[in-house]
Order: C-alpha cells, then sequence, then structure tokens
C-alpha cells in the first residue's frame, strides 16, 4: 500500500511539473537529449537564441513527407543566423534509435541536429509528433504548433522572424522592430514597437473582413501596448500595423 502511496505521488508531482509553461507566453520547460551523432543538446544553455524544435516519429508518413520542407523553408532560411538554433526530436521512444534516426534523416535531407529517444519531451510540452515549437531567447514559449507540421511552416518562420527581430539581430534592416505576441494567443495580443511610432492595428479575417481596428498611438517613449481579442473567434487572421513607414503585416492564430 505505501508502494502505492508513493507512486500516486510521484505521479502527482509529475503532472504539477508537466503542467509548467505548457502555454504560449510560458517558460518553455527545459529538456536535454541525446543526438544523433553522440553529442547532447540542453535547452537551458541556449540563452540568449531562438529556438525551433521540430518534433517527429521516426516512422511517421506525415512526418517524412514535412521533413523537406521544414530543411528548406525553415532551416536553410535562418541558419547563418548566429542567434538560431534548429532541433528535430524523436517522440517513438519504442522505434528510436541511431538507424532509425538516420534513416529519418536520410530520407527527409534534414541537415539539423536531430534528437533520440524524446518522447518524454514532447509529454513535458503536452504535445505530440509532427508538430512544431519555438522558444524565444528569453525561454519562453512563443508557438506552440496545433496543426501537422506540413500545414504550420507559415506560423513557425512568422514566429521565428519575429523573435529574431525583436532582438535587435536584424539591424542590419531597415525595417521597424515590432513585435506582435504571443502568437497563437487566447485572449490579450501585446504590441511592442522596438522603439517605432504606431498609430493603429487592422486585423482580418481570412475573407479578407477588416474584424478589428484599434488606435495604438504608441510613441516612441512608450514601448508597448495590449489589445483584447476575446470576443473574436478562434482561427486564422491577418493583422497589419500602422507605422511612419511600411506597415508591419503577418499572420496570427486566435486559438481558445
Amino acid at each position: 500500500m505505501k508502494k502505492l502511496l508513493i507512486s500516486a505521488a510521484a505521479l502527482l508531482i509529475l503532472g504539477t511539473v508537466q503542467m509548467t509553461g505548457q502555454q504560449v507566453g510560458n517558460q518553455a520547460p527545459d529538456f536535454e537529449v541525446g543526438l544523433l551523432g553522440g553529442e547532447t543538446f540542453k535547452l537551458s544553455e541556449q540563452e540568449g537564441k531562438v529556438v525551433f524544435v521540430f518534433l517527429f516519429g521516426n516512422g511517421c508518413p506525415s512526418c517524412v513527407a514535412a521533413g523537406g520542407n521544414v530543411e528548406t523553408s525553415i532551416y536553410q532560411l535562418f541558419k547563418d543566423n548566429a542567434n538560431f538554433r534548429a532541433i528535430g526530436l524523436d517522440t517513438w521512444d519504442l522505434s528510436s534509435n541511431e538507424a532509425t534516426v538516420t534513416s529519418f534523416k536520410n530520407t527527409t535531407g534534414i541537415s539539423f541536429p536531430l534528437g533520440l529517444m524524446a518522447g518524454a519531451i514532447a509529454a513535458s510540452y503536452q504535445t505530440t509528433y509532427d508538430r512544431f515549437l519555438v522558444i524565444d531567447p528569453q525561454g519562453i514559449l512563443v508557438h506552440k504548433g496545433i496543426v501537422v507540421a506540413r500545414n504550420d511552416i507559415d506560423n513557425a518562420v512568422l514566429a521565428i522572424n519575429q523573435n529574431l527581430t525583436v532582438t535587435g539581430i536584424d539591424e542590419e534592416l531597415d525595417a521597424p522592430q515590432l513585435l506582435v505576441y504571443p502568437n497563437p494567443v487566447s485572449d490579450v495580443l501585446h504590441i511592442s514597437t522596438g522603439g517605432e511610432s504606431a498609430s493603429g492595428i487592422e486585423l482580418y479575417d481570412v475573407a479578407g473582413k477588416r474584424v478589428l481596428y484599434s488606435d495604438l498611438s504608441i510613441k516612441p517613449e512608450s514601448s508597448s501596448v495590449d489589445i483584447s481579442i476575446r470576443h473574436l473567434e478562434a482561427g486564422v487572421y491577418f493583422y497589419s500595423i500602422l507605422t511612419e513607414g511600411l506597415p508591419l503585416s503577418g499572420k496570427l492564430l486566435i486559438q481558445r
């Protein structure tokens, strides 16, 4: 009986730990994983970097099909940025080994590091394989995919690009350093201007109908403003932030 009670308590503690940082905007749970080839990757050692995570199953047909696009449309786009890291995590522990992950790597053409036996990591984020995660330079979860990888590439690219830009990595570009977060969002949208002036934000649904306009009146001396989106239905939207120069536009996912 004592053993059963101890086990139940352990499960309760584990569940509490796993609930931490599950949602976008929370601190991402730390993890360490062995990589193909023998090295290790630890999330907490990536401070100051934007970390992209591709959760896959070594024998998952959808993951294999998405792998090539993940390589070309995400990794190749950002790989030369010193403040970007990408890692793939094989969550199919029962079949995860050097041979199966090597086969996945060769079939997809993925050239970024791949980790083995990562099922517990996916569980700690309360997600599954064929999904993306993006973690910002402060270790905050800024994107947690809710659709299969092949349908989430644009959202991941947007999250990566926004968080690289806001850290000043793209200083060579004459573009306003604006940030719209979290994305996906459920209740309140935060807008940070990076010192730029912004007069308003427009939000459009997929049919092109404007569903929200808010007067921001952000001046350089005021860094951010919050916008409530609780009245909008879950789904994909497009935003445009009006600035003194070119507007900042992007895709926004509202989830409930």
